[in-house]
């Protein structure tokens, strides 16, 4: 467990290098696809180095070595300076050429296990350029280096690594491997991290940003199917408003700040008290309502009344004192000709309206 903690902490780390505090979500994402990008590449290269070495091609092992290393600084001047842009041209042109390099000392295509496939991992990286001209560019490019290196393998005479059918063969396998290995994990996280961002945004326009329940808009989603279903010939609902009395009274004495503690605090006890199908929203202002399927009218009464007492309760501290505050009800049974679900929703207004008028912290049925 502690080791599976320092690593995720250690690739939090890695990944945040680049990122700066007025960075947007797009621009971190393409800070993290390189890093990761650089990171699985100098893994592969430090495999690779490896596996020359044990080979007796010494010399050659270098060159994935040195991959590794020039990331690994490539990364440090990018978290001590945040310049993204050089470190990616450097990071992009490494991952371009060193393979071709690479590829050049173990005997051409062939003899390498065409390690030069590595180079394809260049085309992913420069999409973080977020330019269709850049990235056309870097891929002209590699299309160039591979058509030159067809050329040569065919017809240069001063590559003279014999290596054996069997190494050739076990070297392209591991490169395939690898680099699809490098492609699935770089997409497989980035997928996942463009559907959770989305997901976070749909989150992000359906919720109140002050009480974290549904916003307005959430709230007639819901109930519009809640409606419809009812409309079927299913059980009724009930709908509920409720309006924290004197608002700008609390906001006057006690400041903003109080205010929206206030409407924090209650919104939290709607969701403590509210069931798993209650479609609760932030109607606006200090007004909330929630829709309760499937609830008779002495149900809903019960809840109402439960809410209005709880209130009673709450205590917030503040510079100025305790502050306490009241709420007033509305409740309105559907009415089963309703057609519109304005029709029930306005009822239950009207009814908070005539608790307010009767005195407030109170519950009206219409």
């Amino acid at each position: 467990m502690a080791i599976q903690t320092t690593l995720v902490n250690a690739l939090n780390f890695l990944s945040s290098i680049a990122d700066q505090e007025n960075d947007s979500a797009k621009v971190r994402r393409e800070h993290r696809f390189l890093i990761y990008l650089g990171a699985l590449m100098s893994l592969g290269g430090l495999i690779w180095g490896t596996i020359s070495m044990y080979s007796g091609i010494f010399y050659e092992s270098f060159i994935p070595y040195a991959y590794a290393l020039i990331t690994a600084i490539n990364f440090t001047y990018l978290y001590l300076s945040k310049d993204f842009k050089t470190v990616q041209f450097i990071q992009v042109l490494a991952s371009l050429l060193l393979p071709f390099v690479f590829q050049f000392f173990l005997g051409g295509f062939v003899a390498s296990g065409a390690v030069v496939l590595w180079s394809v991992l260049t085309v992913l990286g420069s999409f973080t350029f977020q330019n269709r001209t850049t990235t056309l560019r870097w891929f002209i490019v590699y299309l160039v280096l591979v058509a030159t290196c067809g050329i040569v393998d065919k017809k240069s005479t001063f590559i003279t690594i014999e290596v054996p059918p069997e190494v050739s063969l076990l070297f392209i396998t591991l490169n395939i491997i690898l680099i699809s290995s490098i492609i699935f994990t770089l997409f497989y996280y980035f997928v996942s991290s463009e559907e959770k961002l989305q997901q976070q945004l749909t989150e992000l326009a359906n919720t109140d940003v002050l009480t974290n329940i549904p916003n307005r808009r959430s709230f007639f989603t819901r109930a519009h199917q809640e409606f419809e279903r009812v409309r079927r010939g299913t059980d009724a609902f009930a709908i509920l408003m409720i309006d924290i009395d004197h608002f700008k009274a609390i906001n006057d004495t006690y400041g903003h700040d109080v205010g929206d503690k206030a409407l924090v605090t209650f919104a939290n006890l709607l969701k403590e008290q509210s069931r798993t199908v209650d479609i609760l929203g932030r109607y606006g202002g200090e007004e909330f309502i929630i829709l309760l399927p499937q609830t008779g009218i002495q149900e809903a009464k019960i809840f109402a009344k439960r809410i209005i007492e709880r209130c009673h309760t709450i205590n917030i501290n503040t510079p100025k004192g305790l502050c306490r505050f009241t709420v007033s009800a509305g409740l309105c049974r559907l009415d089963p000709t309703s057609k519109e679900l304005l029709e029930p929703i306005k009822c239950a207004d009207d009814a908070l309206y005539k608790a307010k008028e009767n005195g407030r912290d109170q519950l009206q049925v219409a």
